[in-house]
């Protein structure tokens, strides 16, 4: 066995100097071996009376014994070490903290010291900090390019004091520079014994996270690695490395020692009454000895992994919880039994509940009753993705009304499957506010625009009228003039009526609502309040209206809609200097499921990327446009449940469609509310 073992070490150390000739001799040949190491952080390595130091200095000095090298201390803050390993300046840095970042440019040897990172902080202190929740507005001491550093810069609203040592952190903190440091636990204790201060210092959480240390060497050096590693399993199955440690933290590393020796004292026991069992005795210790040292390394490297596993689950939920108690929407998070097990502060706010929701089932809980009947169930099981929607209420203690956008999704746990369901709230009242001033801009601009038709439209009649009336003294006894004026004075004056209430209503305000529109009435009464708009500036309007369909929608939001589609038409069109005739055409008509309006001109048309951004708000080719007509027309459709689509092409047509659901007569008058 030791045959083999010597074969497999000298064929492997054969590869190593074929393929990184320079990192096996550099440090043979000069027989130095350059160690860099920080110069403070005691109990592993310091400067003792022009000595170093410390239980990581007496392990190199231990896997070196009898080596034909020299050791050479060389003190470097880490981020020094890490350049000058890198550059050849030094072989290895002793006392180094594992570090993925870090792998890129070292290779780390097997650990030989897991320390806690703790939080220190003066005994008169009230309410020390235990974790980064209690971080926020206190000034904090630690050590640059720690796990430490790395992790806590990562969290917002903390204040540092960074030092390049772990002692010249202490001794801010000390200095009452800062409010409460972090770092290695036993650097800190050795430096309070030191100092007698253990009285007026205390670690309010000396298990904060965890920091493995290792041997680095550059990432070509790997005979040195592996002189490491060897050395450190030859201490540790020896013994030496024990005594070391019990040396410098006054403890034992492990128990494995301890088992081992009592083995050993059960096998000379039994030895002594049964001879014949002593050699089968011994050479099992010595296999179990080699496997429990083979053991006892991975559980040291699962346990480290489990450890930082432990810690990322810890940083990652207090990350979250951040996350989510940042966040200025609602978020309710209801677990299968439908209780709610988290929410945020802005609950709160937007409801105006000041009693804890935790614990509660939703259905205890009005809003969250109302809200999500018939929507929890259907999440819950997955038949539904997700519900959005908005709806209005009154802020408890108010009698202020306040528009809501809420969306219920469901919450997956790491197998996808679904355990609860997530609300998000989000108060939208100052949008809903600006949109309707954005409405009723657009409703005023149209307004104007038709006010200047409609009076050219009633002039027409009107002239007819006073025709007539002036010919009644001259032929009130003319058969064939009673007979023109009886059917041309009403019908005259039916048109002017017509007209007029046309304009009244479209300028009445009328409270939201959606109701059963016939889609052909809806397009005439927009075509009668334009149509002068349209003739006067020289464009044939075609209307395709043959059948009439159903639709659910807002009344107004939709009319609104047809008038800036067919305005935004007129203008193209106007402003088109082509000879060919203009053309303007309005249709409606169905396929199965769906109603379709259509609003087309034959006009300029849009170059591809102006119809990329047609609905983007205030986008606009016009020199005096707002830019907000399209995207306000999007916005009424789909509050009624349709979809807005244009399509254009440069220098042909522009054609502007709108999609809604196909509804049923259901009553004699299509214009009914639901």
């Amino acid at each position: 066995m030791k045959s083999a073992n010597r074969f497999y070490i000298i064929v492997l150390l054969l590869l190593t100097s074929l393929l990184c000739p320079a990192s096996v001799k550099a440090y043979r040949d000069k027989g130095v071996i350059q160690v860099g190491y920080e110069p403070d952080l005691a109990p592993l390595n310091y400067d003792d009376n022009n000595t170093v130091a410390g239980f990581s200095a007496d392990l190199l000095r231990a896997i070196f014994a009898g080596e034909p090298v020299q050791l050479v201390f060389v003190p470097l803050v880490k981020s020094e070490a890490i350049t000058a390993i890198n550059t050849g300046e030094i072989d290895l840095f002793a006392s180094i903290p594992f570090s993925r970042k870090l792998t890129k440019n070292v290779r780390f040897s097997e650990p030989f010291y897991t320390s806690s990172v703790g939080i220190l902080t003066p005994k008169t202190q009230k309410n020390p900090p235990v974790s980064i929740a209690n971080f926020s507005g206190r000034l904090v001491s630690l050590q640059k390019d720690t796990v430490e550093y790395d992790f806590l810069r990562r969290v917002q609203d903390i204040k540092y004091q960074v030092s390049n040592s772990q002692h010249t952190a202490l001794e801010f903190f000390f200095a009452q520079r800062a409010d409460i440091f972090v770092g290695n636990v036993d650097t800190a204790r050795y430096y309070l014994k030191k100092l007698h201060l253990d009285s007026q210092y205390q670690f309010s959480n000396p298990h904060f996270m965890s920091s493995v240390f290792c041997f680095g060497v550059a990432k070509d050096n790997v005979t040195l690695l592996y002189q490491l590693n060897s050395g450190l399993s030859r201490l540790k199955s020896t013994g030496v490395y024990n005594n070391l440690y019990r040396k410098w933290f006054g403890k034992e590393e492990s128990r494995v020692s301890n088992i081992l020796s009592a083995l050993w004292k059960v096998g000379v026991a039994i030895a002594a009454v049964f001879l014949l069992l002593l050699y089968i005795g011994v050479k099992w210790n010595r296999e179990l000895k080699r496997q429990v040292d083979s053991k006892t390394a991975d559980l040291i490297e699962l346990n480290s992994s489990l450890v930082q596993q432990v810690e990322i689950a810890k940083n990652n939920n207090e990350f979250l919880n951040q996350i989510i108690e940042s966040s200025l929407r609602g978020i309710i998070i209801i677990n299968r039994d439908g209780a709610v097990a988290k929410h945020n502060r802005s609950i709160a706010e937007i409801f105006g509940y000041s009693e804890k929701l935790k614990g509660k089932s939703y259905q205890d809980i009005a809003f969250l009753d109302s809200l999500l009947k018939d929507k929890f169930d259907p999440v819950l099981i997955g038949s539904t993705p997700h519900f959005t929607g908005e709806f209005q209420l009154v802020k408890k203690n108010s009698t202020m009304m306040r528009h809501v956008r809420y969306c219920v999704y469901p919450l997956y746990q790491y197998n996808q499957e679904i355990i609860g369901i997530i609300l998000t709230i989000e108060d939208i009242s100052r949008e809903v506010e600006v949109r309707k001033k954005l409405f009723d801009q657009e409703k005023h601009r149209a307004l104007s625009r038709m006010v200047a038709g409609i009076a050219h439209e009633i002039r027409n009649p009107l002239s007819s009228i006073k025709t007539f009336v002036e010919l009644i003294p001259s032929k009130i006894h003319n058969q064939k003039f009673q007979r023109e004026i009886s059917t041309s004075v009403p019908r005259e004056i039916t048109r002017i009526s017509r007209l007029i209430e046309s304009l009244i209503g479209y300028a009445r305000q009328r409270k939201a609502k959606k109701e059963l529109i016939s889609s052909k009435k809806l397009i005439d009464e927009v075509v009668t309040l334009l149509l002068h708009d349209i003739k006067s500036k020289g464009i044939s309007l075609k209307r395709d209206l043959v059948e009439d369909h159903i639709i659910i929608v807002d009344h107004d939001q939709i009319e609104q809609v047809i008038i800036n589609l067919i305005i935004n038409a007129v203008d193209s069109l106007s402003e088109t200097e082509s000879t060919t005739p203009k053309v303007l055409e309005v249709s409606s008509y169905a396929t199965d499921q769906s109603v379709i309006l259509q609003v087309k001109d034959n006009g300029p048309g849009m170059t591809p990327e102006e119809l990329s951004n047609a609905l983007e708000p205030f986008y606009t080719t016009k020199p005096k446009g707002t830019g907000l007509g399209l995207p306000l027309a999007q916005q009424l459709v789909k509050e009624s449940g349709g979809e807005l689509l244009i399509a254009s092409e440069k220098d042909i047509e522009t054609t502007a469609t709108i999609l809604f659901n196909r509804a049923e007569r259901t009553v004699a008058s299509p214009d009914k509310s639901i």
